[in-house]
């Protein structure tokens, strides 16, 4: 039977809302902490071998074939494995409790690894060949449950050591035999937005491998992630990268937003005698599939297209495969990325990823029929910030070479961030929140300058990801850093940088990254660090920005 998303009633998690300034059209890169899941193996680790860091035999699916153990849950602050942990509070959120646990097979259980985890009456059931039973978090003990299985035994004919099947690790709170994909927290912490954005749940970045290598690594639809695997973006096929289409499509129809999706760079699309990744994608988001019930997306919710993620950033595998590609396609001939002549290979490479783009767009739009692309479909061109020259480049290329862009690419997107990296190595809390407001201010210039090129292409300005940046991994006064982004004052900053310095200047829409976090060295990117707490600065900002109090 079709899984199906099993919600109370939403109403409960709605935020009331209460008339302010105009609201603006926000939404939000996905991400979760805790896991989003229910069930929590949904978001484990892969198997590795008892005695050594190999990963096990696995099944199709990804359960193990023999004996092994597997970090199911690690919330705990930054760098509590490598102390001194980053945070000067020292959060997690509060997991603790009695989960469910049950699989298909036999086997001895321990927490190991110093998981405080423990469990307790484990029962086999001969009749359905299950052990089930309870595993109970201590509160106030670190958030890292490790699991070891030995003794295994697929079922009762197989011989020891072959492993177990159908872990389920339900999480307190729910029924065991609980059919509910995502957490009320998780759930409820979505409300506000316009649209949902899976750059990261897709797990977009660093996916692919050297474009020369064999095959190109062009991905093919059978090698995606699927619902069904043991956990998401275990890594059991080339392209097994992030969360399921599926599970985004449940999760959007469930909560009725938009959705943006990053099409992976290798995602094969229509080349002669190749299956399309790309047709396949957009024909899930259509019709759906068994694991869906037959359902597509929701037809009255907008599907924005963006080809990969930061296809101009040097440090991603996505932008020296696209830039290999760009090279062997002019090598081959007839190519339009120089037609007028050009040898500049980086140019090519900007060309391709606007060309690609297009590609796509095409193919969603012979999925969803005439008259959807920017309406129902909409393609969003994403460049590089700090090179506005670039996008009014491009575009003019594409004018040449495909016609007016605006009949094909619903905006232009760039970043909203803004950093630190100017306040003192010592600076307190409020001279922090000043550099940040600094930053933001100065980065005026590029929006101003993005806002007429989208004009001028009769597009619409987006930013494809906004909100404070205090990463960079960089430890140096981290723990002033850290408590900017929880200051009082980082309310107003979030709202004067998104009304003020973005929709002020003609923004259309914005991306807040992220919806949670830990806050870290690596970036306090959350509006939230903990799905259970919303009553932070930066996620009163946004219903404030959207028009919720």
């Amino acid at each position: 039977m079709p899984v199906l998303v099993t919600l109370l009633a939403l109403s409960q998690f709605l935020v009331h809302a209460s008339p302010v300034q105009r609201p603006v059209t926000l939404g939000v890169e996905v991400s979760d902490r805790p896991s989003a899941f229910v069930d929590i193996v949904k978001a484990m680790r892969p198997f590795l071998k008892v005695d050594s860091d190999a990963r096990c035999p696995t099944d199709s699916s990804g359960w193990p074939m023999s004996d092994g153990r597997a970090v199911l849950m690690d919330d705990r602050p930054t760098m509590a494995w490598a102390p001194p942990i980053d945070d000067p509070e020292k959060r997690q959120p509060d997991e603790s409790g009695t989960y469910s646990i049950s699989f298909e097979g036999q086997a001895d259980v321990t927490a190991i690894g110093g998981s405080p985890a423990i469990l307790s009456s484990l029962k086999y059931e001969p009749a359905t060949n299950r052990t089930s039973g309870k595993l109970t978090l201590p509160a106030g003990q670190p958030n890292l449950i490790v699991l070891q299985f030995v003794n295994t035994r697929r079922k009762p004919v197989d011989a020891l050591g072959s492993g177990i099947t159908g872990l389920r690790v339900i999480r307190p709170g729910y029924a065991p035999n609980t059919k509910q994909i995502f957490t009320n927290d998780f759930l409820r912490a979505l409300t506000p937005f316009a649209y949902l954005r899976f750059m990261g749940w897709a797990d977009t970045n660093y996916q692919t491998g050297y474009y020369g290598d064999a095959g190109h690594h062009v991905f093919g639809w059978d090698q995606r992630t699927l619902p069904t695997d043991a956990s998401q973006g275990m890594g059991i096929r080339a392209g097994d990268h992030g969360v399921a289409w599926e599970y985004m499509i449940l999760l959007a129809n469930a909560l009725h937003k938009d959705v943006w999706i990053n099409v992976p760079v290798t995602a094969s699309g229509d080349r002669p005698g190749e299956p399309s990744y790309v047709r396949s994608l957009a024909e899930l988001f259509k019709h759906g599939d068994a694991f869906t019930g037959g359902l597509g997306l929701d037809p009255k919710l907008h599907i924005y297209v963006e080809h990969s993620n930061e296809v101009w950033n040097f440090g991603f595998s996505q932008y020296i495969w696209n830039k290999l590609a760009a090279v062997d396609e002019v090598s081959r001939g007839s190519s339009p990325l120089n037609a007028d002549g050009s040898k500049d290979q980086e140019q090519w490479a900007r060309r391709r990823h606007a060309k690609r783009l297009y590609e796509i767009a095409k193919i969603f739009e012979s999925v969803f029929g005439a008259g959807s692309l920017n309406t129902r479909i909409r393609p969003i061109y994403a460049a590089w910030t700090i090179q506005p020259d670039w996008y009014d480049e491009v575009l003019g290329w594409m004018d040449h070479t495909f016609g007016p862009p605006k009949n094909y690419f619903y905006a232009l997107a760039e970043t909203v961030y803004f950093n630190d990296q100017k306040a003192s190595k010592t600076a307190s809390v409020p001279e922090v929140l000043a550099a940040m407001r600094a930053d933001a201010d100065d980065g005026l210039r590029f929006t101003t300058r993005l806002r007429s090129t989208a004009s001028k292409y009769g597009l619409r300005l987006a930013a494809y990801e906004a909100g404070p940046d205090n990463g960079g991994g960089n430890p140096t006064n981290i723990g002033n850093r850290i408590e900017a982004n929880r200051a009082p004052e980082m309310r107003d900053l979030v709202e004067h940088v998104f009304r003020d310095d973005f929709f002020g200047q003609g923004g259309d829409l914005a991306t807040y990254f992220a919806l949670s976090s830990s806050f870290s060295r690596y970036g306090c990117w959350g509006a939230t660090d903990d799905l259970a707490r919303l009553d932070t600065p930066k996620y009163r900002a946004i219903l404030n920005l959207v028009g919720r109090r």
